[in-house]
């Protein structure tokens, strides 16, 4: 069994994701903020941490960029859970040192997969591995939808 934090700033996404790692056999310790994960971070015993984007104070990218720069935190797994779908802060999150970035709404099994896969990299490797933290940032660059260009054609002219 895991103990998870799942920070989030809305009640009703912290209870389902909590039920969600109940009925996986993880515990889920609820953050409304990131003050208050840093608190529970601190008191050690923490497995994994579900973090959103969008919190009241620092942003979920700037507390998983403090994290990953203290020696205590830096190999933790952390996935972001949110319903932020905007290509830059997914970018941002992954540069930011994100193990994972889910969307919402999700099926409780994809959550519980990623997250036992965070999981047992973490209990293979005690120091986070660059090259499980570029196959990570690489796989989410290239789940970014982009546009394909334009073939240049004889004779079409763009304005």
């Amino acid at each position: 069994m895991a103990v998870v934090i799942v920070a989030d700033d809305d009640a009703d996404h912290r209870e389902l994701m909590a039920l969600s790692l109940h009925r996986f056999g993880h515990e889920a310790v609820e953050a409304t903020d990131t003050r208050t994960a840093s608190v529970l971070l601190a008191a050690g015993g923490i497995d994994a941490l579900l973090l959103d984007v969008r919190m009241p104070g620092e942003s979920g990218i700037d507390f998983c960029r403090h994290l990953r720069s203290q020696p205590d935190t830096a190999a933790l797994p952390i996935m972001f859970v949110t319903a932020d779908v905007n290509d830059h802060r997914i970018m941002a999150a992954m540069e930011a040192g994100a193990d994972d970035y889910l969307t919402k709404p999700f099926h409780r099994s994809e959550l519980a997969t990623r997250l036992e896969n965070l999981l047992l990299r973490r209990s293979a490797s005690p120091e986070r591995s660059a090259s499980a933290a570029t196959a990570a940032m690489l796989a989410a660059r290239h789940a970014i939808h982009r546009p394909a260009p334009v073939a240049a054609r004889p004779g079409l002219r763009i304005a």
